[in-house]
């Protein structure tokens, strides 16, 4: 094991994992002919990491010298001069393992100059050329580890991207999707379109326990792909032809049912579902591609393997994976206990296993809260304090407004909270979450309130800052989260808002529009009158549901999740005349309208919106999400109040007031 970074800065984790193609391999090239034939369907594969990986220490040196020094896990080690390009190129030339991390500074190099670093990987459980993109997680790893040191400010694409170019000045020859070890563990669909890439975080909604083996064959994958490659770009013969219908529709049939069959809450029925598409994927594959490349793609050692009796009683079904042939093979488990049988069962055959556990993953659990902007409606008093640090009393005890919502989000599962600050509001908010309160100052508030001191240090271990120098608006503090938000859906709310539930329930308004959340962008929503459509966000909805949902009708004790108004129109602070015109939505009582509550639930694509917008209200960042993937509304049983603005704050702290004295007397959504 590698020794640990000595002296200089303060380091930073880092853990990279592989990544196995679950279904589509073959199509990130395939999809890349596209560049000379349009009618070669785009690429699609549905890929995941492992659970093993690499995990270092960088951390910046000293001195003005730009010198990366590496040593890898099995204490090798290099010094790089990031000024000697000649020796740089030489190097990723070489057949040596540190040729991956010299390509990638050479291109790191062609965008950015950053200083010495010593990048230390003091411990890999991922085997080496065994088809899980271990060369691709070193090329994310000194991308990641001089992205962070130096904020370089890459999103996990820029990462990926750099990633791959740096590897394709190697003597390998990686595809793109091999770069998705940039992602996690999580399982991402990749989309390849000629050169351009995309990408889509697939929920799984529950453990899938699986087995890659390694056959302990022997394949050779150049002449494998030298002969699927001799179909491109214009096939010539029916076996051509066949072959890109395996890798085009047929292969996107695949991926599609794949991913719906991820999103299956029962744990028995999604491993049955996954080894049985499995299964016919690769029965389309010995029909389609074999008789290609029939001396390398027969694959005797993988059908021993898939067919072996003993295994029967304990997989669902399996299949090749990375250029197929005898290379490595992936099996689906009926459970864990099925998963640790298997393990022993392919030890027996002579063959390596390494287990891979396709975790369940909630639904949301990002969330980012701004507390950088400026606040005009209190101003010049928000020059001292902004809303977001307002005292609100609830339940008998006083807290900043910040910090009741942040506690709703961890209580509602949110794992991470991005607060969004510039250099003002970070010292504030690391004095509330970061730092102890002092001694003498709890023995004066009393028992309490020395609890409540250890439940804001839980929440700040929670909290992630990002910078935001200047108060340029909430679509550039979003885009300054999307590394962070790792290709994942995420909630966004308000920091200078408080909200409380009216849930019958008592289910918090966060909790309320996280359940309502199917994997479509959500915004929370409540109703207003025409006093209220100053300052806010309008939407209509053509086909709202009936019966109307609470507030507006009956409660549905049947129900099993809220009931969603697919939104047809979004304006922002509208005219009554505008509103009368175009955001009735039927079946609401006359002069209501359907307004923003202020918590929304946004997929990754957000992202691509707000690139292709820049500068754009936010208001036309959901609207292009709405036109692009369609977005939903949810109605929040509850109450919210803008905090920036007088009137308003003051009626929270009058109803929070009267509901100290008569719990049981709560009004309806405001």
């Amino acid at each position: 094991m590698a020794a640990s970074p000595s002296g200089g800065d303060e380091s930073v984790e880092i853990f990279v994992t592989g990544r196995i193609c679950l279904f589509g391999e073959h199509s990130d090239w395939a999809g890349g002919y596209r560049r000379f034939n349009s009618e070669v369907v785009p690429g699609c594969a549905l890929v995941c990491g492992t659970d093993q990986g690499l995990y270092a220490r960088a951390r910046k040196t000293s001195g003005n010298t730009r010198v990366l020094r590496y040593t890898s896990s099995d204490d090798q080690s290099i010094e790089l001069d990031l000024d000697d390009t000649t020796n740089l190129r030489q190097v990723a030339q070489s057949s040596s393992i540190f040729a991956y991390i010299a390509g990638c500074v050479l291109e790191l190099g062609k965008h950015f100059r950053v200083g010495g670093a010593e990048i230390v990987n003091y411990k890999s459980d991922l085997p080496i050329k065994k088809g899980l993109s271990s060369s691709a997680a070193i090329c994310v790893l000194i991308v990641r580890s001089l992205n962070m040191l130096y904020d370089l400010k890459l999103t996990v694409h820029g990462e990926m991207d750099i990633a791959y170019r740096g590897e394709i000045q190697t003597p390998s020859r990686c595809g793109r999707m091999d770069q998705c070890v940039a992602f996690g563990r999580a399982v991402t669909k990749m989309t390849f379109d000629s050169d351009l890439l995309s990408t889509e975080s697939v929920r799984a909604a529950s453990n899938i326990y699986m087995v890659v083996v390694d056959l302990c064959s022997k394949k050779d994958t150049k002449e494998i792909l030298k002969c699927l490659n001799e179909a491109y770009p214009f096939p010539r013969r029916d076996v051509d032809k066949a072959l890109h219908s395996l890798l085009g529709e047929i292969n996107q049939e695949m991926c599609q049912e794949a991913q719906e069959i991820l999103g299956d809450r029962d744990e028995r029925k999604a491993a049955e579902r996954l080894g049985q598409a499995m299964c016919k994927a690769q029965a389309r594959w010995d029909e389609i591609a074999v008789p290609l490349c029939p001396h390398e793609l027969k694959a005797p050692s993988l059908h021993r393997l898939l067919e072996f009796p003993a295994l029967q009683r304990h997989i669902t079904g399996g299949k090749g994976v990375g250029s197929q042939g005898d290379g490595s093979a992936q099996l689906v488990c009926k459970s864990e206990a099925d998963q640790e049988e298997v393990m022993k069962i392919v030890k027996s055959m002579a063959m390596e296993p390494l287990k891979l556990t396709i975790p369940k993953q909630k639904a949301v659990r990002t969330a980012i809260v701004p507390v950088a902007g400026a606040c005009s409606g209190m101003w010049p008093a928000t020059k001292c304090v902004g809303p977001w640090l307002f005292p609100v009393r609830k339940h008998r005890m006083v807290k900043p407004a910040i910090a009741w919502l942040c506690e709703e989000l961890v209580d509602a599962g949110i794992e991470r909270i991005l607060l969004v600050v510039n250099h003002t509001t970070e010292v504030e908010m690391t004095k509330l979450f970061k730092q102890r309160e002092e001694v003498s100052i709890l023995d004066g508030v009393g028992q309490h309130a020395e609890g409540y001191d250890e439940v804001l240090l839980a929440i700040g271990e929670k909290i992630t800052f990002v910078r935001q120098e200047k108060p340029s608006g909430i679509s550039d503090a979003l885009v300054l989260c999307e590394q962070e938000v790792d290709g994942e859906a995420f909630l966004l709310a308000w920091g200078d808002h408080f909200c409380r539930s009216t849930s019958p329930e008592n289910l918090s308004c966060v909790g309320q529009l996280l359940r309502a959340f199917t994997g479509r962008s959500v915004v929370g929503m409540h109703c207003v009158d025409k006093d209220g459509l100053h300052g806010t966000s309008v939407y209509a909805c053509k086909e709202p549901p009936t019966p109307l949902p609470p507030p507006l009708g009956p409660r549905d004790v049947t129900a099993a999740a809220p009931a969603l108004w697919p939104l047809s129109r979004l304006a922002e602070k509208p005219t009554r005349e505008f509103a009368d015109e175009h955001l009735v939505t039927p079946q609401l009582p006359a002069g209501n309208y359907l307004a923003s509550f202020g918590h929304y639930i946004l997929t990754f694509s957000t992202f691509r919106a707000l690139r292709s917008n820049k500068g754009g209200h936010f208001t036309h960042i959901l609207d292009e999400l709405r036109l692009s993937e369609g977005v939903d509304g949810v109605l929040i049983e509850g109450e919210r109040w803008d905090l920036g603005n007088m009137q308003t704050y003051i009626q929270c702290l009058q109803a929070q007031a009267q509901d100290d004295q008569a719990p049981s007397k709560r009004s309806g959504s405001r």
